[in-house]
């Protein structure tokens, strides 16, 4: 009877010990509490996405990988197409172009006026310092001896020339190149003697070689090629030289 009872309770203290194993267990498996404000944050650990799978090429039944596009370059920029200049500006119409003139015309030529003459932007009458201003110094000075004063010329580029009398007032201008501008609207050294002598004003006479045009202080004078009747001099002249 006394060996029952030890059995027995043998029996029921490793019953105990087996559901007191099992509790621990199972309290292993429950959810843990909320943590409190003061406990530090859960760690997330990443979580892992299987490997994609290789494609198979039908063709040589390989696997094969997905190649994407590479990126354009980040200094490609936009080109934009050039535009042609011929497209763009209107054509000239052929009617509008008029043929250059061979007469040099500067913006300070004036229709011919007997009454206020002047050759080369030069009126007689007009000082030493009024050439200079305009002309600047002479390349060249000589005395020119006449039958009634001897004037002093001045020689400057291009075929022109000035001369002063006594007191350096002008009372010669001449002009024998075509180089230099007359200041007389649609006269030039060089032009046709009978258009020259319609613009002066002149009844053209082809038997002379001279034309001539009474002015305000003294003449104009042409003196024309006797082969051509081109214009081979324009001169100014005072009346104290003639």
């Amino acid at each position: 009877m006394h060996r029952y009872f030890h059995a027995k309770l043998k029996i029921w203290g490793s019953l105990l010990l087996s559901a007191s194993l099992v509790s621990c267990s199972s309290s292993l498996t429950e959810q843990p509490a909320a943590q409190e404000s003061g406990d530090p944050p859960a760690i997330t650990l990443p979580v892992l996405t299987p490997p994609q799978k290789d494609k198979v090429d039908t063709r040589t039944n390989s696997p094969s990988q997905e190649i994407a596009a590479s990126p354009l370059p980040s200094d490609v920029k936009d080109e934009k197409p050039e535009i042609d200049p011929a497209v763009s500006t209107p054509a000239v119409e052929a009617s509008t172009i008029q043929p250059q003139s061979t007469e040099p015309v500067t913006a300070s030529d004036q229709a011919f006026e007997p009454k206020s003459p002047s050759l080369a932007g030069i009126k007689l009458g007009a000082s030493d310092k009024d050439v200079i201003r305009k002309y600047g110094l002479p390349i060249d000075t000589y005395p020119l001896p006449g039958d009634k004063i001897t004037i002093d010329i001045w020689e400057y580029a291009d075929g022109f020339s000035i001369g002063l009398n006594e007191s350096n007032k002008v009372v010669y201008v001449e002009i024998v190149s075509a180089k230099e501008g007359t200041g007389i609207l649609g006269l030039f050294c060089g032009m046709d003697g009978t258009q020259a002598s319609e613009l002066l004003g002149i009844e053209s006479d082809a038997q002379t070689n001279v034309l001539s045009v009474e002015v305000a202080g003294g003449w104009i004078k042409l003196d024309l090629d006797p082969d051509t009747q081109k214009v081979l001099s324009l001169k100014l002249l005072g009346r104290e030289i003639q």
